[in-house]
């Protein structure tokens, strides 16, 4: 599929990354169809593109890239959402802020992490309670 998007221009999107959200992004309750676009293959950072509106797309990662201990319980009935069969089902990805120009200055928030069944591509973000996980948690060390 091929996509005219406002921040990318064209890009090719793999069908087989396009997620179907059974629970919406927070603010975003009226998009359920976003993919992950890969804009730069050695960049930690992917982006999630929606399909119904072409000018948003939000900056993913994986926490462990930065070296962040990251784990967390999805509850049963998110799973039965999911319909996940197991944890490997799982892909985990959460949206950064990376203020411009100050990409040092990058957070991750690790509140409501996006969750997607890679077998059948439901996806939706958890907000996680009685969490000490920050929804700006810092992803590189101050220099001092």
């Amino acid at each position: 599929m091929i996509l005219n998007t406002t921040k990318f221009g064209e890009v090719e999107v793999n069908e087989d990354y396009i997620f179907d959200f059974v629970e919406p992004i927070l603010g975003y309750e009226d998009l359920k169809k976003f993919a992950l676009v890969d804009y730069d293959n050695d960049s930690p950072f992917k982006w999630l593109q929606s399909i119904e509106n072409l000018e948003l797309a939000l900056p993913v990662t994986i926490p462990a890239f930065f070296g962040i201990n990251y784990q967390f319980t999805i509850p049963d009935e998110k799973v039965a959402l999911l319909q996940a069969g197991n944890a490997d089902d799982i892909l985990s990805l959460n949206i950064t802020n990376i203020p411009k120009g100050q990409p040092q200055e990058a957070t991750v928030n690790l509140v409501a992490p996006i969750v997607v069944n890679i077998n059948n591509k439901k996806a939706m973000q958890l907000v996680l309670s009685n969490t000490d996980f920050s929804v700006k948690h810092k992803l590189f060390a101050s220099k001092e």
